[in-house]
């Protein structure tokens, strides 16, 4: 019966390609956690691979897994088309301020999201990605809304 199951949905998940890098704890559990419950993309800037920071013993094996699967490949952000996908998910990124928080591709994307009402989740440092998000008369996307971030 294992056919009438309905395909996962599909994850996006949105790292920083600059070089203060991606929180190798932080992408751990976000693709953990989101696995079970979704197929997943990875997207960077460019398509660029993935430079983790605070890897540690405990992450060490899984990040070195990780970069061995055909899906450890980011695929170019530029590239992405939001429609496909029904949640998106920013990990802790200290290099989003650098190049997420001023991405248009990535704005695009975000839009989508607001409009149709699709979950984001965005994680401490990530949440400074969601900065790029603005309309046409300049104002925030996410105005009104509340977040937490890293002080």
């Amino acid at each position: 019966a294992m056919s009438d199951r309905l395909p996962k949905p599909s994850c996006l998940i949105v790292a920083s390609a600059a070089a203060a890098g991606v929180s190798a704890q932080s992408f751990l559990h976000c693709f953990t956690l989101a696995s079970s419950a979704f197929n997943l993309q990875v997207a960077t800037p460019g398509g660029k691979s993935i430079d983790f920071v605070d890897v540690n013993e405990g992450n060490m094996r899984w990040i070195q897994d990780f970069r061995m699967k055909s899906y450890a490949n980011p695929a170019k952000l530029e590239s992405i088309d939001g429609a496909r996908y029904h949640a998106l998910l920013i990990p802790n990124c200290p290099g989003a301020v650098t190049d997420l928080a001023n991405s248009g591709y990535l704005a695009k994307i975000l839009q989508h999201f607001s409009t149709e009402s699709k979950p984001i989740c965005a994680v401490g440092h990530g949440v400074a990605a969601l900065c790029c998000a603005t309309n046409e008369d300049k104002s925030w996307v996410f105005q009104g809304y509340s977040l937490t971030g890293v002080s």
